[in-house]
């Protein structure tokens, strides 16, 4: 009997010092949503580049079938592969039509210093940039046959110097309406 306790004694401790192996704790998995990143609201006297975002699509803010506001964001970089910045200065804005039998230029918006200086802000992703709203009531009118024209702009700085033209990819948007 004495050696079957034996036995177990031994046994026993040595199960104790067998330690059973466990998984370490995984790293926390990254979320699905993670947490937006805001960008400092950063000015400059001045911006090498400028891109022009359009909205999907033209409102039609009246409901008469015609759409009339264009909403689009332009935003201005600083240096090349720089970080977008606000500049004081105004901008241009001007529809060309895709059709070459229209008179040019067709439509154009003036953001005088004041308009541009209240439009900027946080915009597209919370970047620095400007959020306008061309209306083609103020301008023209609304009310046209169906058209494509491209959409440019050009940024011009208040301190002076260079302007900035808009790369000359197309931003085609469709407008007007064929009424029966």
């Amino acid at each position: 009997m004495r050696s079957a306790l034996c036995l177990c004694l031994i046994v026993a401790a040595g199960c104790d010092g067998l330690k059973t192996a466990t998984r370490p704790t995984p790293p926390p998995r990254p979320s699905a949503r993670p947490e937006p990143k805001t960008v400092p609201l950063r000015h400059a006297a001045a911006a090498d580049r400028l891109v022009l975002m359009i909205g999907s699509k033209p409102r039609d803010t009246d409901g008469n079938g015609y759409p009339d506001s264009l909403d689009l964001t332009a935003m201005l970089f600083e240096g090349p592969g720089g970080d977008p910045v606000l500049v004081p200065g105004w901008f241009e804005f001007e529809l060309q039509p895709v059709d070459e039998s229209i008179q040019r230029p067709w439509r154009r918006w003036t953001m005088d210093e004041a308009t541009t200086a209240s439009a900027a802000g946080p915009a597209l992703f919370n970047l620095p940039g400007y959020a306008f709203t061309l209306d083609l009531r103020d301008n023209g009118g609304e009310r046209f046959e169906s058209t494509s024209a491209n959409v440019v702009a050009a940024f011009h700085p208040a301190a002076g110097g260079r302007s900035v033209v808009c790369a000359p990819e197309q931003r085609i948007v469709s407008l007007g309406s064929v009424r029966g």
